[in-house]
């Protein structure tokens, strides 16, 4: 079987170069969860601040993540960057800095 990164390399499809990306981060904390709403999202069950070890352990397993999928998109551009799912100013700043550093 094939590394996936046999199959993402410049030319194979016929590409001049590999496309652009657009990321999207999910935090999944909500104030409320909305009734139409379909993602993956939860009610913090607290003052509405996420705990900082629930925080901290969850940028460390998205930054974690990431870190595993950077041989994937090495030499390709990121033109966007959505964060969504839930209310991402529950997060702190630094937290969100942390991410898109």
């Amino acid at each position: 079987m094939k590394d996936i990164q046999h199959y993402m390399r410049p030319g194979l499809l016929q590409l001049a170069s590999l496309p652009p990306l657009s990321l999207y981060i999910h935090l999944p904390w909500c104030l409320k969860k909305c009734p139409y709403c379909d993602f993956n999202s939860h009610e913090v069950h607290s003052n509405g601040s996420l705990a900082d070890q629930l925080e901290s352990s969850y940028i460390e397993s998205l930054l974690a993540d990431l870190n595993q999928s950077l041989p994937l998109i090495w030499g390709r551009t990121v033109h966007s960057i959505f964060i969504g799912g839930g209310t991402p100013s529950l997060f702190s700043p630094a937290a969100i800095d942390s991410l898109l550093s």
